[in-house]
């Protein structure tokens, strides 16, 4: 996936998700009577919280297949992704503690820094099934990226009402959200995606996944 390639798969997936959160804004102006608009709130509070997700997911794994299409050897890139390349090795050499086991474990990763990086995505990141902030750092982190201003201000945001407005209702709880909370969801949502978006692009025309 070049970088032309890889602009256009996110720049897609962040316009579709943007124009569903959007359209909520009609739907609630076009809501007739009180029991319709709670539930197209509780709605939007799930919604918005499957965009927060699926978009990070999805732009996270474009960026990986992207640094997979380069053809870059393993050494090059900064750690989290060589971690991520020889970290079966690792797990086969735990169960031993012999120092020659140690020994072939270093000459492998020796050799394994001079072959062509290619992971599959779910290696370098993991959302955990609830993206709360400290998820969403640790994902960065494993993109080798950096945790932002923007999002360090928006930790409560993230924790307090996305994910927990999202599991409020999925778990069954009958919390009503009001139009004002459920149009703060949508526009904080469109908000946090672009920026994850133009961190993406930004660091794929960087090249910021090669060691420093």
């Amino acid at each position: 996936m070049d970088l032309e390639r890889f602009s256009d798969k996110v720049q897609r997936d962040l316009s579709l998700r943007k124009v569903e959160l959007s359209r909520f804004s009609i739907l609630f102006q076009e809501g007739k009577d009180q029991s319709h608009q709670e539930l197209l709130h509780r709605a939007a509070v799930v919604i918005s919280y499957a965009h927060w997700e699926g978009f990070v997911k999805s732009g996270s794994a474009f960026y990986v297949k992207h640094i997979n299409s380069r053809q870059l050897p393993v050494g090059r890139l900064k750690y989290p992704f060589q971690a991520a390349y020889v970290a079966s090795r690792f797990k086969r050499a735990s169960a031993s503690s012999k120092n020659h086991f140690l020994g072939d474990l270093l000459d492998c990763i020796d050799a394994d820094r001079k072959k062509i990086f290619s992971a599959r995505p779910e290696k370098c990141f993991d959302t955990e099934s609830n993206l709360s902030s400290v998820v969403f750092r640790a994902l960065l982190q494993g993109l080798g990226l950096d945790y932002l201003d923007e999002y360090e201000t928006r930790n409560a945001f993230i924790d307090e009402k996305l994910l927990c407005g999202r599991n409020q209702v999925a778990h069954g709880e009958l919390v009503k959200f009001d139009r004002q909370d459920a149009e703060e969801r949508l526009d904080s949502v469109r908000y946090l995606i672009d920026l994850f978006s133009d961190q993406l692009l930004n660091a794929a025309r960087d090249e910021c996944y090669l060691a420093q």
